[in-house]
């Protein structure tokens, strides 16, 4: 069982940034060498493009012009009169439409992208944002109207500085464009060589917009990530519901977009809450080739990555979300989901078993090691006829454990064959920058002031946004307790706390702080000492870094937080200064990366106050110590090395995923074309997941209208043969689909057969040793009594013990030790093997398997010139292996030596080989699921619903119950 203690990092991921980007080099290099498409393009799709858009003095698209630029206001910026120096005269210059600065706010994510030029063309494609008018200053710090951005003192313009979007010409939209394809960031340092940066401007209506980010991003999805129920942060009527289809509009919005400008070979990074949709819909738009040259039924494929950069909540939480399969199965659209911390994605794989019903898998991928071998490691795609066929061992989330020579072990979310690999990746500070910043010449005068304002006294310095995750009064009230149970800190030691505003008014928060603020200075406090110094205010980054740096001891205890930058910053100011310890609540997201600091429960008042007092007790020793390696883990795991890591991790999908043999969608019409040129015709189906879903309760997965309809037109020609070759018993066949005469039925995967235009049913198994049922039985009873909710269904042939109806969890973990057990002591002494099926695990006879079956079938009817085979699972692999008839390239005939299903049954007489007359094009072999999904077959569509429809399309009619489309 593998421990809950995870370290914050991969193996590999804790090497220099330039080993990281060789190692980006190198698997590039080798997956060209391998014939994969790149593009050498990384595509970041983020809420905001990383610019604040001000439009100039042009017409709007109403015809209303906008108002004038506002006046300089320095003298020297007054340019001179026009009566001083007439110049000679010259044609009118057009002026700029758009004045571009930097958007302030998410540096962390914006830097780490940016740094990726190094190695790769980088496409940023985002929301403008609101376009402002000329009169609102775009630097945000010089207006008094508006919010202000908490965290990076960004100003969030009043409705009075907004322009509609509406108002935007497509004329203003262009020139737009023009003007970012010309855009450098002033704060850019990238080197000479990086590779160019493109930005890619998304439109949407304010109302739609405003919906999206405002409503259901902040009132339902952030409370719910930190743990907290939307009506705990709105009103008493609030709708978890409101606003959903303004986030699902948005999100389209951006997939749309985003499809236009893709190419093969493209590797796409999708950003944070509020896209969480974006990978589902650009995969349908993949699936569907609205994307040129991407998908569809000979495109290629690009791999999608997805990074949460807030909290996962626990399943218990994530499930009172109304939305919670739809935001779900958005995220899972992706080849690779990475959160930023062990913990969450831990959190995330449960939800997904737990909430959905789908099943974890483990999956290699190449080892993150420049060295490792230039062989591709492509998992084999089916197991050998006559073996068992076992699920992976081991449940670790992505510890990047080496599974082999140049290979890691991920876990990943299965959802119809297509496996989302789930994995962590933490996110750091631009620490030079940082440093850098720490060295402005207004700091060093501030700082002075500061240790001269306090010279005899201990500062403790906190800096958060007044939100109610950031536990600002936990952290009052553990000062509070410092100052009673260590009463020699009264008088010594202040607490300068700044709370930025939050960008949703909390006025009891506020209330609640200010009464609480105002008690510790009443009960501790004098006419000449003031214990706490509350701000509500922005600061400025001078003000900002001499605070960090004069402090004796920072703390920073939200409730809940993903990466906190503040104390990593604290960290970086604390270098040229006092190196003074920190205290970190524990649940943070950056907790595991600053394990030096001291952390402790924020709700548990005494051990912050404790933790308080020995930070400002510790030694000089003690303190260097912690800061060395505070220090070491703070400027090594950077947003520099997080963005690099990304980029290795996305390629190294391209082998897990297979993206050289994607599966095609099988195609319709050529389909059709050969079923009516065939004279004999041969159909093969299997059951459950193929004509039918998977349900909970298999007694509970009947055949649908619109598939008895196209089992009936089928079976009622006389020139085709159509069987159903399923793991069903013969009962349930006889009962639900008896009633056609013509339809040939094999139960139990292929130990009984019955043929069509007969009521008489062939066992396979009659001359076969069966003794072992009954110590299988009693196994799968051992089981069953320990496992609530499981069942065991007793077949002639074999013997299935079914889970799904469990706690998934621990329904999988009794599996895989049921697993154990059988293929340990059991099957070394009997003709016998287990088969891990969905939610079920089945034994059987060794000789048995549905790839027999079809043998037989085709044996005694070679002249077939059509074939259509489709399974979903498995035991399905065994019919498309057994349709292998063909060697690759072959366009000839084949012959058909008598199989064993065929010899062993009558003995008696003489077989030999049989000419085929099928053609290798017309033998279609279809898997259902998606297009990644390792299988033999060499078609797939995505859903029952889809295997039915191409049936009704062969026979000339149409689907006429609700069709229900596959997204993967």
């Amino acid at each position: 069982m593998d421990t809950f203690a995870e370290p914050y990092t991969r193996a590999g991921d804790d090497i220099s940034l330039g080993a990281v980007r060789d190692h980006v080099r190198a698997l590039e290099a080798r997956h060209k060498a391998n014939g994969v498409q790149l593009s050498g393009r990384i595509i970041h799709v983020c809420h905001y493009l990383p610019v604040t858009c001000t439009i100039t003095s042009t017409a709007t698209k109403d015809g209303v012009l906008s108002p004038p630029p506002t006046p300089p206001r320095i003298l020297a910026d007054v340019p001179p009169s026009p009566s001083d120096e007439l110049p000679p005269l010259a044609l009118p210059t057009q002026p700029e439409r758009w004045k571009l600065t930097p958007r302030y706010g998410h540096s962390a994510m914006t830097s780490g992208i940016r740094s990726l030029s190094v190695t790769h063309e980088q496409v940023i494609l985002g929301w403008t944002g609101d376009v402002l008018s000329p009169a609102a200053p775009p630097d945000g710090n010089s207006s008094p109207d508006g919010d202000v951005n908490p965290s990076t003192g960004e100003r969030v313009p009043s409705v009075r500085d907004r322009i509609p979007s509406s108002r935007i010409s497509q004329e203003d939209k262009d020139a737009l464009d023009l003007e970012l394809a010309h855009y450098t960031d002033k704060n850019g340092l990238e080197p000479e060589s990086s590779k160019p940066i493109s930005y890619l401007p998304l439109w949407m209506e304010d109302n739609v917009a405003h919906g999206h980010y405002d409503g259901y991003c902040k009132q339902t999805l952030w409370p719910l990530f930190h743990y907290l129920l939307w009506q705990d942060v709105a009103t008493e009527h609030a709708s978890a519901d409101a606003n959903y289809e303004y986030y699902e509009q948005a999100n389209q919005a951006f997939a749309t977009r985003l499809a236009s400008v893709l190419k093969p070979g493209d590797l796409v990074w999708v950003h944070d809450y509020h896209l969480l949709l974006v990978p589902r819909m650009l995969r349908n738009a993949m699936h569907s080739g609205a994307v040129a040259g991407v998908g569809g039924e000979s495109g290629g494929d690009v791999i999608i990555g997805l990074f949460v950069h807030t909290p996962f909540p626990s399943s218990e939480v994530f499930r009172c979300l109304p939305r919670r399969k739809e935001i779900l199965d958005g995220m899972l659209g992706a080849n690779l989901i990475c959160f930023q911390t062990y913990s969450y994605t831990r959190h995330f794989t449960s939800t997904c078993v737990r909430v959905c019903g789908y099943e974890t898998t483990s999956k290699g991928v190449t080892a993150a090691s420049a060295s490792a071998s230039r062989a591709a490691s492509v998992v084999p795609r089916a197991a050998s006829s006559g073996t068992a066929t076992a699920s992976t061992r081991g449940t670790s989330l992505t510890r990047g454990v080496k599974g082999g020579a140049g290979v890691e072990k991920y876990v990943g979310i299965d959802v119809q064959g297509h496996v989302a690999v789930v994995t962590h990746c933490p996110v750091g500070v631009d620490a030079e920058r940082v440093a850098r910043d720490t060295l402005r010449a207004g700091i060093q005068p501030k700082l002075e002031a500061l240790r001269a304002l306090y010279a005899d006294k201990k500062i403790i310095v906190g800096r958060d946004k007044l939100d109610v995750v950031k536990g600002v009064l936990q952290k009052l009230r553990a000062f509070e307790k410092l100052l009673h149970d260590y009463p020699q800190w009264q008088r010594k030691v202040v607490l300068i706390q700044v709370t930025s505003p939050a960008l949703t008014d909390s006025p009891k928060l506020e209330r609640q702080v200010s009464e609480l603020v105002a008690h510790i200075n009443g009960e501790y406090g004098s006419l000449d000492f003031i214990p706490v110094h509350h701000y509500h205010q922005t600061l400025r980054k001078d003000e900002f870094y001499a605070l960090l740096s004069a402090a004796d001891l920072g703390v920073i205890t939200p409730l809940r937080d993903g990466m906190n930058t503040t104390s990593m910053e604290f960290v970086i100011a604390q270098e040229r200064t006092k190196r003074s310890p920190l205290v970190l609540s524990e649940f943070m997201g950056i907790s595991q990366h600053m394990a030096d600091a001291l952390q402790v429960n924020p709700w548990d008042l005494g051990d912050v106050a404790a933790a308080m007092n020995r930070g400002l007790v510790m030694s000089e020793q003690e303190k260097a110590s912690r800061h060395a390696a505070l220090h070491s883990v703070v400027t090594t795991h950077t947003s520099h090395t997080w963005a690099a890591v990304l980029a290795k991790m996305l390629l190294s999908q391209i082998n897990g995923q297979n993206t050289a043999r994607q599966t095609p969608y099988i195609p319709r019409d050529r389909l059709k074309e050969l079923y009516d040129n065939a004279g004999k015709r041969l159909f093969l189906f299997d059951y459950d997941g193929t004509l039918t879903p998977i349900v909970k309760m298999p007694s509970m997965a009947l055949p649908s209208p619109d598939a008895l309809t196209a089992l009936a037109k089928l079976s009622s020609d006389p020139n085709n043969i159509v069987y159903i070759v399923s793991g069903r018993d013969q009962a349930f066949l006889e009962e639900h689909l008896g009633h056609f005469p013509r339809l040939g039925m094999s139960a139990e995967h292929g130990a009984f057969i019955r043929s069509p235009d007969s009521a008489v049913w062939m066992n396979f198994t009659a001359s076969l040793d069966m003794s072992w049922m009954e110590e299988v039985a009693e196994i799968f009873r051992y089981y069953t009594e320990r496992t609530t909710g499981s069942h065991i269904e007793m077949k002639k042939s074999s013997i299935t013990w079914h889970y799904r109806s469990t706690d998934p969890e621990w329904g999988q973990f009794q599996c895989r030790q049921c697993q154990d057990l059988l293929e340990n002591n059991v099957v070394p002494k009997r003709p016998i093997e287990v088969l891990v099926g969905k939610k079920n695990l089945e034994v059987r006879p060794i000789a048995v398997n549905k790839g027999e079956i079809v043998k037989r079938i085709l044996y005694q009817n070679p002249r077939v010139e059509f074939i259509f085979c489709a399974g979903d699972d498995k035991t399905d692999e065994d019919m498309f292996r057994a349709l292998l008839l063909f060697p690759p390239s072959s366009t000839g005939k084949t012959t058909m030596e008598p199989p064993l299903s065929v010899t062993l049954v009558d003995n008696t007489k003489e077989y030999s080989d049989v000419e085929l007359a099928v053609s290798p094009e017309a033998v279609f072999t279809t898997a259902v699921g998606h297009s990644s999904k390792r299988t033999l077959a060499s078609w797939h569509v995505t859903t029952p619903e889809e295997v039915v429809e191409h049936m009704l399309h062969l026979v000339g009619e149409v689907p006429k119950g609700e069709e229900v489309k596959g997204y993967l």
